[in-house]
């Protein structure tokens, strides 16, 4: 029997509905000696995952339902949960949304896009360049996570913030542009999260775009700010 199925059997059994972390921990180390460590109460839940562990963004068998931090309630399999997933990535303070369920089935939130800014990868080295129609740079989701902990994820043009406008939906939601355009590089460089990536919504990168090579977001501010004088 799988740690999860085990920690389940034993809540289901206990006749209570809320535990924290420590009890579900301590429970499984009295009934079967295992690690605490071992014991992940936010992997059960139907409104949290791991993106680490659990990369489709579900466990299709979750029990449990986060109510705060390292407090749970106990609902069992197959329940009719309505409601988002949060995950936080490794080293951030911001919460996104990677899925959602509706009467206990699971649909997956797009993640953002960035036409040919796409950020992938596992390093903060940019420039091999790939054929694809055009020739594009790999880049690194770590990266992007990086320059949104220090900006945060309001638009550095217009200053949209998506999860004041459109809720939890939004939250966590912007495009990243890439400063200095990378097809001009031509060789690999070490890139600054801080300094060569900036948060745009997708209007404005668009707009940054419609020059080539891509106007600098500090003049598209300042085209805006004169057109709204």
């Amino acid at each position: 029997m799988a740690i999860l199925e085990q920690v389940e059997e034993l809540l289901a059994k206990s006749g209570k509905e809320f535990f924290s972390s420590t009890e579900i921990k301590n429970l499984m180390a009295e009934a079967y000696g295992t690690n605490p460590n071992s014991v992940l109460p936010p992997d059960y839940c139907y409104n949290r995952t791991n993106n680490g562990i659990d990369k489709s963004g579900m466990l299709k068998r979750k029990f449990l339902i986060r109510i705060e931090s390292g407090q749970y309630r106990y609902v069992g399999f197959d329940y009719k949960f309505n409601g988002y997933v949060y995950q936080k990535p490794h080293g951030s303070k911001v919460e996104t949304i990677v899925g959602f369920w509706k009467d206990g089935i699971y649909s997956e939130v797009r993640q953002p896009e960035n036409d040919l800014e796409d950020l992938n990868g596992q390093t903060f080295i940019e420039g091999s360049t790939k054929q694809v129609t055009v020739n594009t740079y790999e880049r690194n989701s770590a990266a992007r996570q990086k320059c949104l902990d220090f900006h945060g994820y309001n638009c550095k043009v217009c200053d949209f913030d998506f999860a004041e406008v459109y809720g939890e939906i939004g939250k966590g939601f912007i495009h990243v542009h890439h400063i200095v355009q990378i097809a001009n590089i031509k060789r690999e460089y070490e890139l600054d999260p801080v300094k060569d990536l900036v948060p745009l919504c997708p209007n404005c990168h668009a707009m940054v775009h419609r020059h080539n090579p891509a106007m600098h977001p500090d003049e598209l501010r300042e085209r805006l700010c004169q057109k709204n004088v």
